[in-house]
C-alpha cells in the first residue's frame, strides 16, 4: 500500500475515533447528600460502571446538595429532563404517588435488611409499577439508612420502656404520633440544643441514624443505643422520563445493569462505614442492645398508620410488607 494512502485511512480513522469520542452523552445526576455519604458514592459508582457498559458512549457527572436547590425545586427540574438520573427519598414522590408513603411509616421494616427484601420483591415491584404511571422509572433501591434511639440513662428493649419518657423527634407528625402511642411525650426541640437537653433531664431519649449519633457526639450524653430501626429510609434511583425513552432497549439494561452494581457498591460502603462508626462508639463505652418489642409496638400505631392507609393499594402494600414478602433472591 503507497504510504500516502495508508497515512489518509489513518487519518480518517483518528478522526472517527475523535467524531465518536465528542458524541459521548455526558448526563446530569442529582443527590442532595455530599460526598462521604454511601449513595453519592453509590451514585458516582453509577456513572463508572454506565460508562463501562455502554463502551463509553455515556459518562456522568454527580450534582448534590443545593448546587441545583433544594429537593422540591430538583423535582420539576427532573421532570423537565433537565437532569437525568436522580436520588429521591421517599418525601420526593408522596404527592404524585401517596401509597409512597407507607415506606416511611415507623416500625413498618423490621430492619435495613428487611427492607431491601421488600423492595427487591413484590412489594417493591408494586411500587415500582405505580411510579412509572407518574413518569418516575425506577432502575434500582438503595438502603438510605435507618433511624434508632439513644437514651441517656437506660437500654430500651421493649414498648414500655418508653411510657412516661420524654423522647426528641424532627417535627414532623407521624414522628409527634409514634412517640405519643408510645406512651411518651414528644419535643421537637432544636437538633443544636439536644446534648444540653440530655445532659439536664430535659429530655430522656433522642432518635437519628448511626452516622450522626455519632459525629454529632451525642454518645457522650446518651451512651444507651438500642436499634430499633423504627424508620427505615428507601432511595429510589430514578431515570427521567425523557431520557429514558431515548434509550434503545439494549441501553435500558445496561443503565439497569449499572444502577443494581452501583446499589451492590452502595450498600458495601454503608457496612463498613457503619462497622467503623460501631468500633469507636464501643471504645468510647456506649452500650449497645436490640429493640426486641416490635410485635407489641406495632399494635400501638393505629393512629399512626390510619392517616396513610387510605387507599385499598395502600394496604395491600403494607400487608405485603408486614408479612414479610421477599423475593426469591433473598430466600
Amino acid at each position: 500500500m503507497p504510504i500516502r494512502t495508508l497515512l489518509s485511512l489513518l487519518t480518517t480513522l483518528a478522526l472517527c475515533c475523535a467524531s465518536l469520542s465528542v458524541q459521548a452523552v455526558e448526563l446530569k445526576g442529582w443527590l442532595r447528600e455530599s460526598a462521604e455519604y454511601p449513595q453519592h458514592q453509590g451514585l458516582l459508582h453509577f456513572f463508572e460502571r454506565l460508562k463501562a457498559n455502554t463502551q463509553g458512549r455515556y459518562t456522568g457527572r454527580v450534582l448534590c446538595c443545593e448546587e441545583l436547590g433544594q429537593q422540591k425545586d430538583v423535582i420539576p427540574k427532573f421532570k423537565n429532563g433537565e437532569v437525568d438520573v436522580v436520588l429521591f427519598f421517599s418525601s420526593a414522590l408522596t404527592a404524585d404517588v401517596p401509597e409512597m408513603a407507607v415506606f416511611s411509616l415507623p416500625f413498618i421494616f423490621r430492619n435495613p435488611e428487611h427492607m431491601m427484601s421488600v423492595l427487591n420483591g413484590e412489594a417493591g415491584q408494586d411500587m415500582q409499577e405505580l411510579l412509572q404511571k407518574k413518569g418516575y422509572t425506577v432502575l434500582a433501591w438503595y438502603d438510605g439508612g435507618s433511624r434508632s434511639f439513644y437514651s441517656r440513662n437506660k437500654t430500651l428493649a421493649y414498648a414500655s420502656d418508653f411510657k412516661g419518657q420524654k423522647i426528641r423527634v424532627p417535627n414532623k407528625q407521624d414522628m409527634i404520633s409514634m412517640v405519643k402511642a408510645l406512651g411518651a411525650e414528644p419535643s421537637t426541640l432544636a437538633f443544636d440544643k439536644l446534648p444540653t437537653a440530655l445532659k439536664s433531664g430535659e429530655l430522656d431519649i433522642a432518635e437519628n441514624d448511626f452516622t450522626s449519633y455519632y459525629t454529632s457526639e451525642h454518645y457522650k450524653v446518651a451512651p444507651y443505643y438500642t436499634f430499633s430501626h423504627h424508620t427505615v429510609q428507601p432511595i429510589a434511583v430514578l431515570i427521567s422520563a425523557k431520557r429514558w425513552a431515548s434509550l434503545s432497549d439494549a441501553d435500558k439494561s445496561a443503565f439497569r445493569l449499572s444502577a443494581q452494581e452501583s446499589a451492590v457498591q452502595a450498600a458495601k460502603i454503608r457496612a463498613q462505614r457503619d462497622a467503623e462508626i460501631r468500633a469507636k462508639l464501643d471504645k468510647a463505652g456506649v452500650k449497645f442492645s436490640e429493640f426486641r418489642g416490635a410485635t407489641t409496638t406495632i399494635s400501638l400505631m393505629k393512629s399512626t398508620y390510619e392517616p396513610v392507609i387510605v387507599s385499598p393499594k395502600a394496604t395491600e402494600l403494607m400487608v405485603k410488607i408486614m408479612t414479610g414478602t421477599r423475593s426469591k433472591a433473598a430466600d
